[in-house]
């Protein structure tokens, strides 16, 4: 299978980046052709021309061709403000472009960018319970606009997503504990369920 991750934190030494390090060894480990766009290092641009708003896709068409030749969509990233930090919802609207990704006549199930699939993995700042405390903090509903408004619209099949729960309140032991059940959730990737919206 081949992989591409897009990464997003400004930090070298984050707990995003252990995750992406870990990722990126495992599904190496296990076969799997991983390619990576670190956002950050990249100085990406997330800011959509109004050339590329009319079709011209010349600037960002090394990442179209990453997303093209991937089997699975991989995002790491910390969750800031209940959304994705702006450089990747930037490459989102770049690289998920108009006659690529989606089109007036396809999205969903006939999205264009059917037969792939993708998986959120994301920290947050607080520890798990704060997040079961109320039906508005419920992580599943948080990243519905990104599941269902972005990767189910471009026809993607969407896994479900990996939660580090409040990585700067762990100690050594549960980050280690963390990192291993992340390295678990890779390993049941052929298998994992698609999310179902209704």
């Amino acid at each position: 299978m081949k992989v591409l991750i897009v990464y997003a934190h400004p930090n070298p030494n984050s707990f995003n980046a252990a995750l992406r390090d870990l990722a990126v060894q495992a599904l190496s480990q296990a076969g799997h052709s991983v390619l990576l766009s670190d956002l950050y290092d990249m100085r990406f641009n997330p800011v959509l021309s109004v050339q590329e708003l009319q079709g011209n896709l010349q600037d960002i068409q090394p990442e179209i061709e990453k997303v093209r030749r991937a089997d699975l969509l991989l995002f790491q990233f910390p969750d800031w403000w209940y959304g994705m930090p702006a450089i990747m919802k930037g490459w989102i609207d770049r690289v998920f472009a108009f006659g690529f990704a989606y089109d007036n006549e396809h999205s969903f199930e006939n999205g264009l960018l059917r037969g792939k699939k993708a998986m959120l993995s994301v920290t947050v700042g607080a520890r798990e319970d704060y997040f079961r405390q109320a039906p508005q903090r419920d992580l599943m509903r948080v990243l519905e606009p990104i599941h269902y408004g972005v990767l189910a619209y471009c026809g993607l099949e969407v896994l479900p997503p990996f939660i580090a729960y409040g990585p700067t309140e762990m100690n050594e032991a549960e980050r280690k504990a963390t990192l291993e059940a992340f390295r678990e959730h890779l390993k049941k990737l052929p298998e994992l369920r698609p999310l179902r919206f209704s």
